[in-house]
């Protein structure tokens, strides 16, 4: 076996892969063109096309263009050292909600766990990769990117991030089934122990392990000494304090600071012993206060939206297709044509040079 020999089997392996794999999109394009798009309506249980804007009560924040999405798919690839200067995948990044699809007659509840993602590519940034980007400094965004996962912006870097964002529209081909229990809850995307399962396994949609909410966590600032009562807390708490000590209580000023705005209740309590009363009255009206405006603001985001529909749109068990695309239904049939086509032929060439080549290296022609 000498080096063109190994090289044959290379290419005869290579090109039967590309050969199978444009066979199976050329059997997912017929499979989407038989099937009929429907209203959301209308819809039958099964294998269905569906047409829509993208919306929900609740959203995430994508970590580099920092835009509210549903979804979101972030890339970091490095550049190699070397001649070829090639490309290499050194994080990613995905985070999702349960969202809903509107298309006039009404809405539809999406689980996007599991699809075939075709998105508009929202961010491509490269840093370092010439003499002039060598001087540009990489935005505190893409730094914390990478300082979660460990990477240390020390070379050629590009970035990468596509989401589906609120009002964007939608073709998706999925399987219409009864709900097996999803609920679209709120999540926040800066914790860090989120972000920690996303490198391993994925997320789960904002749903806790056992389904139910997480209780409100309630954070007792003590009116006593700064230096004493702050040795007790959390950073967390901290900025929970210094936010309701100034009065800000919008959601997007929380946001910011990467608080959850309704996991955060706050009692205040004093030191002194003569004003247990009206302590006790103050911190009720607070805590009470508290809940009432989250619960307010609960309710007006989640306004014409049923959070726990009977059916969803989601991966079926016994029908793997499963495709959200920013494209329209011809035109991704269209590219998933062109696309078989060049991996069937393609493949095929390959395969015969293969042949071609190792035939020649034993003498066979």
């Amino acid at each position: 076996m000498n080096y063109l020999s190994i090289l044959s089997l290379i290419a005869i392996s290579g090109g039967l892969y590309f050969f199978f794999i444009g066979f199976q999109l050329l059997a997912r394009k017929r499979l989407l063109l038989a099937t009929p798009t429907s209203r959301i309506r209308s819809a039958a249980m099964g294998l269905v096309e569906v047409n829509g804007m993208a919306t929900g009560p609740h959203t995430i924040t994508a970590p580099i263009s920092g835009k509210p999405c549903f979804l979101y798919r972030t890339t970091a690839w490095e550049q190699c050292e070397g001649k070829k200067q090639e490309w290499e995948k050194v994080a990613e990044e995905m985070l999702h909600l349960p969202f809903f699809l509107d298309d006039t007659t009404g809405k539809l509840l999406i689980e996007p766990l599991g699809a075939d993602l075709d998105l508009h590519r929202d961010i491509r940034e490269e840093y370092g990769v010439s003499i002039f980007s060598l001087m540009d400094s990489v935005p505190p965004r893409v730094n914390a990117f990478l300082s979660r996962h460990g990477v240390a912006p020390n070379r050629g870097l590009r970035i990468e991030e596509c989401s589906i964002k609120p009002e964007d529209a939608l073709f998706i081909a999925g399987t219409l089934t009864e709900n097996p229990g999803i609920e679209v809850r709120p999540v926040s995307a800066n914790n860090d122990s989120l972000h920690s399962s996303l490198r391993s396994t994925g997320c789960d949609g904002g749903r806790t392990a056992s389904g139910q909410s997480p209780a409100p966590q309630v954070v007792r600032l003590y009116g006593g000494a700064p230096a004493s009562s702050a040795q007790g807390m959390s950073q967390q708490a901290k900025i929970v304090a210094a936010l309701n000590r100034a009065g800000i209580t919008k959601p997007e000023a929380w946001s910011a600071a990467g608080l959850p705005y309704r996991a955060l209740a706050v009692e205040e309590n004093s030191t002194t012993l003569d004003d247990g009363a009206e302590n006790v009255s103050e911190r009720s009206e607070l805590q009470g206060s508290s809940y009432q405006d989250a619960s307010d603001q609960d309710r007006s985001e989640t306004v014409g939206f049923d959070l726990a529909p009977s059916i969803v749109l989601m991966k079926g068990e016994n029908d793997p297709t499963f495709v959200i695309s920013f494209r329209s239904q011809k035109e991704f049939v269209s590219a998933l044509a062109w696309k078989s086509a060049g991996m069937i032929w393609g493949g095929a060439a390959i395969t015969l040079l293969g042949l071609y080549m190792l035939m020649a290296q034993k003498g066979l022609l």
